[in-house]
């Protein structure tokens, strides 16, 4: 055998360890159907999810459909674990995995820069809230708030703007009609830093104006390759705060819509 063609020892350990992968046979041969058929046949799947208790494999199982998508359909993949906390931050992970391949989102690494240069002026502006803010939800909400910080207490309003997923169990004890007064304040607050209506609304609906741009852009790596596969591990964890973003990008088109040959692999 010539040096060109012999493989390289971590090939082979890999070759062995896919070889040596039992008790996942059923789900391997599934995925590996769905790598051979066209997205466009009413066959293909377009959503995986891997479920089962913790420590059975699943994420060993969805790396390895993630090498046999790269194999076997020449996708271009992308892998989010348990280290974000929000759809922006899974958006950032995805282009971020996807630069490296060779794909860069320019517009929406563009867009969500400003959104990370305004949120700075925006926090400033919370911090200017002062005493007042930080009053009237500890008078809400009694003795469990009382001690709670200005930025805290602006954090609740951001809550009702839809800026934060939620704020613990502060939630459960503060009165709706003070959140909306906090969220008011919150918005002029805005509105006199920012000055330009379309980055107030950037800071605070980030992912109803990142989320567009992201999905326009999938579609144009989705034109340019075979199929585009995005993968959330340990989903038990981060669907609490993705689930209700990934139904809407799948299941409706309030944000764009995705090509036929970009697959969503859920694992958890």
């Amino acid at each position: 055998m010539s040096e060109q063609s012999r493989l390289s020892r971590q090939e082979i350990v890999r070759r062995r360890q896919r070889a040596g992968f039992v008790g996942r046979r059923r789900e391997m041969a599934r995925f590996m159907e769905s790598c051979t058929q066209t997205p466009e046949s009413d066959a293909f799947e377009f959503l995986f999810h891997v479920h089962g208790n913790a420590g059975v494999g699943k994420s060993t199982l969805a790396r390895q459909w993630e090498t046999m998508a790269r194999e076997h359909a020449a996708a271009v993949t992308t892998f989010v674990d348990d280290d974000i906390h929000d759809a922006v931050e899974a958006m950032e992970a995805i282009s971020t995995q996807l630069a490296r391949q060779g794909y860069v989102l320019k517009k929406f690494d563009k867009l969500l820069m400003t959104y990370r240069q305004r949120r700075h002026q925006a926090d400033a502006a919370l911090d200017a809230l002062g005493p007042e803010t930080e009053a009237d939800v500890a008078g809400t909400a009694g003795s469990q708030t009382a001690s709670v910080s200005s930025r805290v207490a602006a954090q609740i309003g951001l809550a009702g703007l839809g800026m934060l997923p939620a704020v613990g169990a502060l939630t459960a004890v503060i009165d709706p009609q003070q959140v909306a007064q906090g969220a008011d304040r919150v918005r002029a607050q805005l509105s006199a830093r920012l000055g330009s209506p379309s980055d107030v609304r950037l800071v605070m609906k980030p992912v109803e104006v990142l989320t567009p741009v992201f999905l326009e852009e999938l579609g144009d790596i989705a034109q340019r390759r075979p199929r585009l596969v995005l993968f959330f591990d340990t989903y038990e964890r981060t669907g609490t705060v993705l689930d209700s973003w990934l139904h809407d990008i799948i299941f409706s088109e309030d944000f764009g819509t995705l090509p036929v040959n970009v697959q969503i692999v859920l694992s958890g």
